[in-house]
């Protein structure tokens, strides 16, 4: 794989709604000999512009949650004149074991070439097939978009900490409120380990609403049939994510957006999402993750790194932000009227 270096032109948030989502206790903590005694900082071993941090993506850089991601740690890095590479796994287009494990490999090769003092590892599969190797080794590393409980990691260890990610579920319920009535819903996603995780939190979140399914669906054909079901069985039903559906009888993924296409066409009833460009994609709204939020407090944790703030005093912590949003065409097409308290602080799409 080459090894690419990522150059991203700043770009301003769109303006939203940005709110606190309270934390469940899922979050482990580290252990200290003595919780009076306030860790130190130790001495960083060399100046911030002299320090390097390599950031190593699960998937590729088209993906839009990557996008956001690097350019939350872009903004961060840079602004305190650190040097960074991003290196990809790409392991959302290509599914197979065998390359997770040789794409674990390349980065480490990667990090024996450019030597970081700190390594950003984004998503599940970074930690699985790449970062946990180190656990209890000088290099240290911070974690963000991982979905999974950390604890299946090995997190928190001596030299990992980082950032969990954890879909806005209750919350986008809330919203989805706002615009008619949902006694029943169901859960749908791609099958891929990240989902499998994401289930797992979600359905440890109090709600009101009847969740009469959590379907985890491989290829495209499965996809039309359960979409088709849900219009007769359900008021709404959630997509946790549709990036790796298979083509019938193959390993090859459909194309998200084809796949979004063709469910925005035929959903006769409120579908719900956490990821912006799944809103943008065709989705009818949602409280959507913000990576740009990952990015910018696991880069905030490498430079506290990088100036000597010393592991124990940096906890395993949580993204919190969530923002509204809505798609006009798809409501058009569901014949729902966007109320003014559904627009009401939110982001609206197409723009």
């Amino acid at each position: 794989m080459k090894t690419v270096c990522v150059t991203l032109t700043r770009m301003l948030l769109v303006a939203g709604c940005a709110y606190v989502v309270g934390c469940r206790e899922d979050i482990p903590q580290k252990v200290r000999a003595n919780s009076t005694t306030t860790p130190r900082k130790t001495l960083p071993s060399k100046p911030l512009a002299e320090s390097r941090v390599l950031l190593v993506h699960s998937y590729h850089p088209e993906y839009p949650w990557v996008a956001t991601i690097t350019r939350g740690v872009q903004e961060t890095l840079e602004g305190n004149g650190v040097e960074f590479e991003v290196f990809y796994m790409d392991t959302k287009r290509k599914t197979d074991e065998r390359w997770k494990v040789r794409a674990g490999e390349l980065a480490e090769q990667k990090v024996e070439e450019y030597k970081p003092d700190v390594v950003i590892a984004a998503d599940d599969n970074a930690q699985q097939y790449f970062a946990m190797k180190y656990i209890g080794k000088p290099l240290p590393f911070v974690f963000c978009g991982v979905g999974a409980d950390p604890s299946k990691y090995g997190y928190p260890a001596s030299n990992i900490t980082g950032v969990l990610e954890r879909p806005h579920f209750r919350s986008t319920l809330e919203y989805a409120h706002a615009l008619r009535p949902i006694k029943r819903i169901a859960v749908m996603s791609s099958n891929d380990p990240t989902s499998v995780a994401a289930f797992a939190f979600m359905k440890e979140d109090y709600i009101d609403t009847e969740v009469v399914e959590w379907n985890l669906v491989s290829d495209f054909d499965k996809w039309k049939e359960t979409v088709k079901r849900y219009n007769e069985t359900v008021d709404a039903f959630v997509i946790r994510s549709y990036q790796t559906v298979k083509q019938p009888g193959s390993r090859e993924n459909v194309a998200p957006r084809e796949v979004m296409a063709w469910t925005a066409k035929h959903a006769t009833v409120p579908t719900l999402a956490f990821h912006d460009f799944e809103i943008e994609d065709g989705v009818l709204m949602g409280v959507v993750k913000s990576g740009e939020e990952e990015g910018r407090k696991a880069a905030r944790y490498a430079v506290e790194i990088l100036k000597g703030t010393p592991m124990s005093s940096l906890p395993i912590t949580r993204a919190n932000i969530g923002t509204k949003m809505i798609n006009r065409e798809t409501a058009a097409r569901l014949g729902i009227a966007l109320t003014e308290e559904a627009m009401q602080g939110g982001r609206i799409v197409p723009e």
